[in-house]
């Protein structure tokens, strides 16, 4: 049997025992190769200028040659401004992208050594770097789409609802391991009558993920988009798949009424039906015998409730859309190396500016409201 990437020494390429044993030097040069791809130039985010600018080693900054500004290599990043040591983020990175379910505030203060607000505004920048720097051309070739109900879940009542019937002790023990069940036996559910408990519906969202198949069997998905609507339904459905989906594309869903629609849509350009659309039902079977399926996307719900139930323990709408897209990040990038899954990272990072989300987040300078698609 054939060993899964995940196993070999190849995903290995770096490693948290590799960091841990860099310097702090080392750890800078990393940056800076990562970011101007090498460790002699530099770019001046002030003028543009690129040379071998005047190193200040005590300050980590250069000085400009040519407008004789000062910066380091996070300047005009999320980490404009930081305070931690160029080891102890790089570890903190590293740690991010080896946790396959993401990785709690808690834990992640712990491993850094840091206060648990340091390591709450670190791993939020990061999940906007992800976000805002996230690849959102239309997708092609098999596309599949799905919804899932996160948040505002009540939850199952401390007592359950009085009954008058004898509970049969041995009855349930023949009803379970003999050959025919009956509903006789069952126990009382529990009761979710609570009003307080209902109100927490009014924060139910649903997390819409398109998947883009890989046309290699067996690779699964290999790109995501996802979005996060109040409800499952045509009006959202169709304006994701208008502005997320190549025409030509064949999409596959499941028998909910949201996808209905995806099938009599027609290109104005060719004036040809924009999609091919099949369904599986279901309530029968998991997969038609022709392959029609959306499992890649029961793939990527499956890691965000092991997220839910084993990191968070929770999960909130203002911030739900973070989650979902570092959740899809994680999944396509299962079969990416560490080491070029922390370049990435960083590389994103690099790209976005100074954090509009998180910069003075303990200041209360807060995002206002929750990211919803709007169709």
């Amino acid at each position: 049997m054939a060993q899964h990437f995940m196993k070999s020494a190849a995903m290995r390429d770096l490693t948290v025992m590799d960091i841990a044993m860099m310097s702090e030097e080392q750890c800078h040069s990393y940056f800076c190769k990562v970011r101007w791809k090498s460790e002699s130039a530099q770019v001046c985010p002030h003028c543009g200028s690129i040379n071998r600018h005047y190193f200040r080693r005590q300050r980590w900054q250069w000085r400009c040659k040519d407008c004789n500004g000062y910066f380091s290599v996070t300047s005009g990043t999320p980490f404009h401004g930081h305070k931690m040591k160029f080891k102890q983020m790089l570890l903190g990175l590293m740690i991010f992208v080896n946790s396959a379910n993401s990785i709690s505030v808690d834990r992640l203060s712990r491993d850094m050594d840091v206060q648990v607000k340091t390591a709450h505004v670190f791993a939020g920048k990061l999940r906007e770097a992800l976000m805002t720097t996230q690849d959102l051309e239309p997708l092609s070739g098999v596309v599949q789409i799905d919804g899932a109900h996160f948040c505002g879940m009540p939850r199952f009542g401390r007592r359950r609802k009085r009954t008058d019937r004898v509970i049969d002790i041995a009855g349930r023990v023949k009803e379970k391991f003999g050959k025919e069940k009956s509903n006789e036996n069952e126990r009382p559910p529990r009761s979710r009558t609570n009003r307080i408990n209902w109100e927490k519906r009014k924060n139910r969202r649903i997390v819409m993920v398109l998947r883009q198949v890989s046309p290699i069997q067996g690779q699964g998905a290999e790109r995501t988009i996802t979005a996060i609507c109040k409800s499952e339904n045509q009006v959202d459905a169709l304006s994701l798949a208008n502005r997320f989906i190549a025409p030509g594309t064949l999409i596959m869903t499941d028998e909910n009424p949201a996808y209905s629609l995806l099938g009599d849509q027609v290109d104005p350009l060719t004036k040809k039906r924009k999609w091919h659309h099949q369904t599986v039902v279901h309530s029968i079977e998991f997969s038609s015998d022709d392959g029609v399926n959306d499992n890649q996307c029961e793939s990527y719900y499956s890691r965000m409730r092991r997220w839910v139930k084993g990191v968070s323990h929770r999960a909130t709408p203002k911030y739900l859309a973070d989650r979902a897209v570092e959740m899809a990040w994680r999944d396509d990038t299962r079969r990416v190396t560490l080491g070029k899954k922390l370049e990435q990272l960083l590389a994103a990072i690099f790209h976005q500016g100074p954090s509009l989300w998180w910069r003075g987040y303990w200041q209360k300078h807060h995002r206002a409201e929750e990211i919803l698609f709007q169709a």
